[in-house]
Formats: C-alpha cells, sequence, structure tokens
C-alpha cells in the first residue's frame, strides 16, 4: 500500500473519532465509510477492519443494530487475518452487545467468551472488562441470571483497575438484569414483581453515582449510564408502590432519550418505565398503551430484546385487564417473532458457513499456488537428469559462501569435477548410457560431501563440489576419497566394457574471489593435473 492511502486512511479515520467524540454520528459514520473504502482499495485490511468497527459503534449508538451486526462481524474476520487480538476483542464485544438486542443469544455468548479469552493476555483491564460486561449483557439475554451477575462482577473488578468510576457500567447492568429476572418471575409465575436483588445492586450503583464521576466505558456499544441509572429507580420505586418517586424518575428516562437526536431503544426504556408507573398506579390502560408503544419503537430501533420483554409485559397486563384473549394473542406475537428471530439466526448462520466455505476454498488454492511455487522454484533452481542444484542455485550457494567468508576470514574450497572422454563413452554406449554415467555419478558426490557442503551439475559433464569452511587439504581428501569411489564403482553393470575417471581441480577462495574467478582457478588446476597425469602415463622414449 502506498504511503499516501496509508496517511489518507488514517486521516479519516482520525475524523471519524473526532465526531464520534462529540456525537457527530452521520459524520463519523461518512467518514468511517469512506476510511474503508481507501482501505480496501489499498489492499489493507487492519485498516479497513479499524473502520468497520468505527461503523459498527455508530451503528450501534443510533439503533441501526442488523448494519452493526454486519459491520462488527466483518471487523471481527479482519482484525484476525490482520493478526490484531486487541482489534479482535473490540469487535467481538460490540458484536456480542448488538446479537443480545437482535436476540441471537448463543451467538451474542461465544462471541463475549471468544473476546474475553482474547482480551485476558494482553494486560489492558479496560478491554478485559469491556469483555465480561459483554458476556454478562449476552448470559442476562439468555436468561442465565447467576452467572451473568458472575461475569459482571468480575467487569468490575477489572474496571476498578482504571477507576471506582469504571466499574459503574458493569454494576449498572446488574441492576439492568436484576430488573428482567423480576419481570420474567413476575411473568411466569403471576406473582408482585420482587425488587430485593434489584434494590442491592441499586446500592452500589447510588454510591458510585455520589462519590464518583459517572462515566461512559467508551466503546460504543454502552447504553447513557444516566438513563439506566434513572430507568433502575424507576422501577424499583414502582415495584415499592412509591408511584409518585417512579414517576419522576420516569420522566428523567425520558429526558435523557430526547436528547437523541433519533428515536433509539431508549426511548423504547422510557416507554417501559412509563407502563411500569402506570401499573404501579392501577392505571391499567395507560400501562397497556406504554407498552405497545414500547413494543413500536423497539421494533422500529431493531432491539428484539425488548420488543420481547414488551411483549411479555403486554400479556401480563391484559391479562390483569381481563382480557384473556388479547394477552394470548400477544403471546403468539411473541411466538411468531420467536420463529422469525431463528430464520433470520439461521440465514446469518448459512451466510456464514459460506464464507467460511468460500474462505476454505480459496485456501486451499493458495496452497496449492504455493505448492506449484515451490514446485517450480525447485525446478528452477535443479538440474533434471541428476536432481543435484543446478547452476543457478551453485551460484547463488557460491556468492553466500563468499560474503560470509569475508566475515568469517576463511573462505570456501571448490572441486571443479570433469568426467575422462565423457564424449567417448556417449558415441560408444549411447546417450542413454552416458545419462545413467552423470546420475551415478550424482549419487557418488552426494555420498562424499558433508551436511553444509553443496554437489551441483555446472554442464554437461562438469559438476562442482563447494566445501564450506574447509581449506585445501580438508577438499583434496574428500576428492581423493571420491575419486576412488569412482575407480571402485560397478560401472560394467551399465555397460558392458565402459571405464570412466574424473579429472578434479581444486581451489580455495581469497577475499577478491568471485565466483568466476574461483571456478577458472579451479580449472586451471584441473588441466594442470590432466597434462600431469597424461605426461605420466606416456610411454619412454
Amino acid at each position: 500500500m502506498s504511503d499516501r492511502r496509508f496517511e489518507d486512511t488514517r486521516a479519516q479515520l482520525e475524523r471519524a473519532d473526532g465526531a464520534l467524540r462529540r456525537g457527530e454520528h452521520d459524520d463519523a459514520r461518512t467518514c468511517a465509510v469512506a476510511a474503508s473504502q481507501l482501505a480496501a482499495d489499498a489492499g489493507d485490511p487492519h485498516g479497513q477492519a479499524q473502520a468497520l468497527l468505527r461503523i459498527a459503534r455508530v451503528d450501534t449508538f443510533v439503533s441501526r443494530l442488523r448494519s452493526a451486526h454486519r459491520a462488527a462481524h466483518r471487523a471481527v474476520q479482519l482484525f484476525e487475518q490482520a493478526g490484531d487480538p486487541a482489534g479482535e476483542a473490540r469487535s467481538l464485544v460490540i458484536y456480542s452487545y448488538v446479537a443480545s438486542c437482535l436476540r441471537r443469544n448463543e451467538l451474542a455468548v461465544t462471541s463475549a467468551i471468544m473476546a474475553t479469552a482474547l482480551a485476558q493476555p494482553l494486560g489492558d483491564p479496560r478491554l478485559l472488562a469491556s469483555a465480561h460486561n459483554a458476556r454478562g449483557i449476552a448470559l442476562i439475554a439468555n436468561g442465565d441470571f447467576d452467572r451473568s451477575a458472575d461475569a459482571l462482577d468480575k467487569a468490575a473488578e477489572c474496571a476498578a483497575r482504571c477507576g471506582e468510576a469504571a466499574t459503574f457500567q458493569p454494576r449498572l447492568n446488574r441492576c439492568y438484569g436484576e430488573i428482567v429476572r423480576a419481570s420474567i418471575e413476575r411473568h411466569l409465575y403471576s406473582h408482585p414483581a420482587d425488587g430485593t436483588r434489584l434494590e442491592q445492586a441499586l446500592q452500589a450503583c447510588h454510591r458510585l453515582a455520589r462519590t464518583a464521576r459517572i462515566a461512559q466505558l467508551g466503546d460504543g456499544a454502552e447504553p447513557t449510564p444516566r438513563a439506566l441509572l434513572a430507568f433502575a429507580q424507576c422501577i424499583a420505586a414502582a415495584w415499592r408502590g412509591e408511584a409518585d418517586e417512579a414517576d419522576a424518575q420516569a420522566t428523567r428516562v425520558a429526558a435523557h432519550a430526547a436528547r437523541h437526536a433519533r428515536t433509539s431503544w431508549l426511548h423504547a426504556v422510557a416507554m417501559w418505565a412509563q407502563c411500569e408507573v402506570a401499573r404501579c398506579r392501577g392505571e391499567l390502560s395507560a400501562s397497556a398503551a406504554s407498552v405497545r408503544a414500547m413494543i413500536d419503537v423497539a421494533l422500529s430501533v431493531e432491539h428484539e430484546q425488548l420488543a420481547r420483554t414488551g411483549h411479555m409485559l403486554a400479556s401480563d397486563v391484559l391479562d390483569a385487564q381481563g382480557r384473556s384473549r388479547e394477552a394470548l394473542a400477544e403471546l403468539r406475537a411473541l411466538a411468531r417473532r420467536d420463529i422469525e428471530i431463528r430464520r433470520e439466526s439461521l440465514e446469518h448462520h448459512d451466510r456464514v458457513a459460506q464464507r467460511q466455505l468460500e474462505l476454505r476454498r480459496r485456501s486451499q488454492q493458495l496452497r496449492e499456488l504455493e505448492a506449484e511455487s515451490r514446485r517450480l522454484e525447485q525446478w528452477s533452481l535443479e538440474d533434471p537428469l541428476t536432481a543435484l542444484p543446478n547452476r543457478r542455485q551453485l551460484e547463488q550457494f557460491i556468492a553466500t559462501a563468499l560474503s560470509r567468508s569475508a566475515l568469517a576470514r576463511r573462505g570456501p574450497t571448490i572441486a571443479l569435477i570433469d568426467v575422462d572422454r565423457f564424449k567417448e563413452i556417449n558415441d560408444r554406449h549411447s546417450h542413454a548410457v552416458g545419462d545413467r554415467v552423470l546420475q551415478s555419478l550424482a549419487a557418488l558426490l552426494r555420498a562424499h560431501v558433508r551436511q553444509g557442503d553443496l554437489p551441483a551439475r555446472m554442464a554437461g559433464d562438469e559438476f562442482v563440489i563447494v566445501f564450506r569452511d574447509a581449506d585445501l587439504d580438508i577438499a583434496r581428501m574428500a576428492c581423493e576419497r571420491l575419486h576412488r569411489a569412482v575407480r571402485e564403482f560397478a560401472w560394467h553393470e551399465l555397460a558392458p566394457g565402459i571405464d570412466v575417471d574424473i579429472s578434479v581441480g581444486l581451489a580455495e577462495a581469497t577475499p577478491q574471489d568471485t565466483m568466476h574467478t574461483l571456478l577458472a582457478r579451479a580449472d586451471e588446476d584441473m588441466y594442470r593435473m590432466k597434462s600431469v597425469r597424461r605426461a605420466d602415463a606416456a610411454p619412454e622414449r
């Protein structure tokens, strides 16, 4: 990726962050989308992942939950591809939170568990607190309230390392979990809501609200803390029978919701608060109207979890009014919605499975291409007849050995080997026999070199051995053993009457040598040795 594209991507990400801090969600999303496109065009998966994470945060804030779900899911994949566990964990936190809102409950829990596992070894207490917090929310959505309480307690414990105020969010979510628990128990067992656990959870929040500055955790998936605190206080007061106090807190919730430029899920929470206030006063018609508005708002902002709670509350209120048929209709509507959500979830899993299959197919293709590339590379460096390294690999090896020798002050020694009268072998016994001679000689070369030395075929009947870190004496002894092995080899098994011998020239590298000068000196030594042998073999006159 060019530096210019990298800088442009980072600039757009910084603009998105600034807009997020100012609450300018539309501008933040525009910048994040631009950054995502720049990074995608530049082949920068990490930059694209960071942009998608910001898109997911914005879409969560403004209650575009299905869009946030898609963006967070893709960010998770790209951060994993880029090898960034912290980014992957942050994306999984949002992915889990949004899945909880959409009632994709199993996905929410597994994503939060994965986020926790990734965050654990990173040593970032805020990230780990956020992951435990997401797990707590996911377990509330699954109705596992005791385990949710444990997860949120762990979140508060981790967050405490960042200051007492950072523990407010998980403690507030404990309150929300107790509201959901008591509401479900009231629905299932037809008894007044028991606010004991809620009151206990609220005590910790009240203490923090008095002594610490309440601040959002800032990972894009958290609701407005003061609005939820007012909501929890409203519900607790309503369940105690203190209608005026509950009404005052419900008004605060509505005021917080009204600060949002567009309808958000906080508007549905405000309707829930008004439903409980009216129910506390015995105004069941007003309670039914509020819960109907709660359901409509929740569905409009894609918050399936709140819509489900609304159907449950509507059934209770209608039943209290003696409208049992309509109460049953609410439960049927809830069942139909459950079926629709399961269908959506299955479609999502199908898309994920198809993408995984496509990634697996591409991965297999990549492995095949890499294997083919390795084969081609091997062929480009290997002599096809003898399977020895070829001249190209020899040149690379000698160049490396010479550069190492400049540092070690001890160079390689090479042996240049030539098959004597090889043309006669081809002419008398055929080229096929000549090829088998070269193959047999290659096997002998392999058997007489040390690990780290290189036997190679130069061309035709010329071979080279590069002895690394060896002087002339060591190389000469090795070549004498090779020469003896050639003479003792059963060449007659290749063709009757065949006789094979070799000539060897040696040269030890000096600091001034190149491959060509080193080979030239070995060639001179080989022809000198041939001349000596011819002179020794000549008859005396």
